[in-house]
């Protein structure tokens, strides 16, 4: 399942689309919302970003910034603007940076949702491998076993696709494909699993703070590291130590 970022300053259009596409591309498609672009930096070094449904015009890092930040952490992720700003300036520097599409806001749910079928299939397009590829089969299934153990190992650095693909010498594209084929969880969900047991693990046996926790799992803060903890615990982390101490 690919996953797709929206991220827009407007809390309201943000949560729209997001109910809106999820509905739309039920069961095909994984929808992450944020409402800045430095929350979704954070989510972007915790999560594979297959596409980027973005604003352009907000506070901080804009849109555009935004868009050459996550490609080099995910370089294949397509990039889809969608904005009130119909300014051609706008438009050619998100060409030059190779935007998938430029959508003006208001032009309607279908466009949207046809840009993003357009972008999924050039995606599984690129994905594809010939069959006869000699590195199917056990050279790949080494080279996944060998981002295992960068991933347990290197948990509070950069896991971004593009890190890994360096690491086992596979196209980004492909060891998506590859990982997911072979262990049933994205690249992403992996990171966020092995994070878990380990931080888990630190909270009942270890003497760390939450803060160090949260740094030896790679979180830029301890807050983001609390709510990702709860969302996927149902529990603080301090709650979690507390229950799980003898």
């Amino acid at each position: 399942m690919r996953t797709l970022l929206i991220v827009d300053d407007e809390m309201l259009i943000a949560n729209g689309l997001r109910d809106m596409i999820s509905k739309a591309f039920d069961g095909r498609l994984r929808v992450l919302c944020c409402y800045s672009s430095a929350t979704a930096l954070e989510t972007a070094g915790q999560e594979a970003i297959d596409l980027l449904l973005t604003d352009i015009n907000m506070p901080g890092i804009t849109g555009l910034e935004l868009h050459r930040l996550i490609r080099e952490k995910h370089p294949g992720c397509r990039v889809i603007y969608l904005t009130g700003y119909s300014d051609f300036e706008y438009a050619r520097t998100a060409l030059e940076q190779q935007a998938f599409a430029f959508l003006l806001k208001g032009e309607g749910d279908d466009v949207v949702v046809q840009t993003l079928e357009r972008a999924i299939q050039k995606i599984d397009e690129e994905g594809r491998v010939p069959e006869t590829e000699p590195e199917a089969n056990a050279e790949s299934k080494s080279r996944i076993e060998l981002v295992q153990e960068y991933i347990a190992s290197h948990l509070n650095e950069d896991l971004s696709l593009n890190r890994l693909s360096e690491v086992c010498h596979f196209h980004p594209v492909y060891l998506s494909r590859v990982f997911k084929e072979a262990l049933g969880v994205t690249v992403g969900e992996y990171i966020n699993l092995a994070r878990l047991k380990k931080a888990k693990d630190l909270l009942v046996n270890s003497q760390m703070t939450v803060l160090e926790i949260s740094r030896e799992m790679g979180f830029t803060t301890d807050n983001y590291f609390c709510r990702w903890f709860r969302k996927s615990t149902g529990m603080s982390p301090h709650h979690y130590r507390d229950g799980n101490r003898n």
